[in-house]
């Protein structure tokens, strides 16, 4: 045992250390750009960094390691400018959890309350970045991001997915205190049969967000709120803008503390277990090529027998394997159906960009919505 816990000391030193080595990097990095501000500096990307991390990797669980090493990277991140990211609402729901995920607990997550408002953050400048749902497993690619994707300049550089799981939380954790449960009118409606099982008395109520639903079951001792896991470190970790709940509070009429976190009272609440959706990332700097990527386009064809099997071709005459072709009805009158692909490779692999080019001259329009790793 001496010697386990001798182990572990040192791998706690080493990890503080590496942790000191890369914060000293990231600083001469902000240093540099301030010296030779017009100078092309690029750091490694997240994509490179997690294959090489990969491939360092011996004992450490494989599944845990990307949630770390995305951590320690948005906290480089912000080391050199404030990470900020708009996520469609409500805030602490599924969509800030993915970008939670993706760019870690640092960044700055503005919820909005439509997609439309999301891309416009993006093309407006007001947001580096945005997360937004682009489809789920039981109803599909959602129209509204889609509709986004092909009138905004926003570039698709990454995806997510998570699991549409729901828990309950409260101050005592106590299942036989829930007298109400508060929760976004989103996430009760994808959890009302559930709760209306196993909380028959409970009364549900619908407020703006999981953190409104926080903050008032940390206030109230029969109340409990419903939320993504996000909820189970409001007060300690969870993040909304720049703002951070009160690490410690008194229970009115009392000096009594109120406590600071929620405890779990029950977990998967959701009605449809195992439901996943598939988040997209945009941004505006599109991601470089790693070997393993996936492009998105659209495009809009003729109405003539074969528009889409001809347009297709060059992919199958290259050996590009298509792994998504979806059509949806198109907003602009110019043209009534637009197609979404999804295939295999990078839009700078020359077989890719030379079929995309071929495309291009037999449709009616064609745009790259982006390239990036697959997940």
């Amino acid at each position: 045992m001496a010697q386990i816990r001798a182990a572990l000391e040192q791998a706690d030193a080493d990890l503080v250390a590496a942790l000191d080595a890369r914060a000293r990097a990231v600083r001469g990095y902000v240093a540099l750009r301030e010296r030779d501000p017009e100078g092309y500096h690029v750091l490694p990307n997240a994509a490179e960094v997690l294959t090489r991390v990969r491939e360092l990797r011996r004992e450490f669980p494989e599944n845990g390691l990307e949630p770390v090493v995305r951590e320690v990277l948005g906290v480089c991140a912000a080391m050199i400018a404030p990470v900020q990211v708009a996520v469609l609402g409500p805030e602490a729901g599924l969509t800030h959890l993915a970008a939670r995920r993706w760019f870690g607990s640092q960044a700055e997550v503005r919820a909005m309350a439509n997609v439309t408002d999301v891309f416009a953050e993006i093309d407006r400048g007001r947001a580096a970045h945005a997360v937004v749902p682009f489809e789920t497993s039981t109803d599909g690619a959602l129209s509204a991001t889609l509709s986004c994707l092909v009138e905004t300049h926003a570039k698709v550089i990454g995806e997510v997915s998570a699991v549409n799981a729901w828990h309950l939380w409260s101050r005592t954790g106590n299942a036989g205190d829930v007298e109400k449960i508060y929760g976004a009118a989103t996430t009760i409606a994808a959890c009302e049969r559930t709760l209306k099982a196993e909380f028959p008395r409970a009364t549900l109520l619908d407020v703006r967000s999981g953190v409104v639903a926080a903050q008032l079951a940390l206030e109230d001792h029969g109340a409990a709120a419903l939320g993504s896991e996000l909820l189970g470190e409001l007060g300690t970790t969870l993040r909304i803008g720049s703002e951070r709940p009160a690490p410690m509070r008194t229970e009115r009429g009392s000096e009594r503390p109120v406590a600071d976190t929620l405890r779990l009272v029950r977990k998967h609440v959701e009605d449809d277990p195992g439901a996943t959706t598939r988040f997209v990332v945009l941004g505006q700097q599109q991601p470089r090529r790693t070997g393993a990527d996936r492009t998105m386009i659209v495009l809009a064809l003729s109405e003539d027998p074969g528009s889409l099997y001809a347009a297709l071709q060059p992919f199958a005459e290259r050996g590009i394997n298509l792994t998504r072709l979806e059509s949806r009805p198109a907003r602009s009158s110019a043209w009534r159906l637009v197609f979404f692909v999804e295939l295999d490779g990078h839009g700078s692999d020359r077989a890719v960009l030379t079929a995309i080019d071929e495309v291009k001259a037999r449709a009616r329009h064609l745009k790259v919505l982006g390239s990036y790793p697959r997940p």
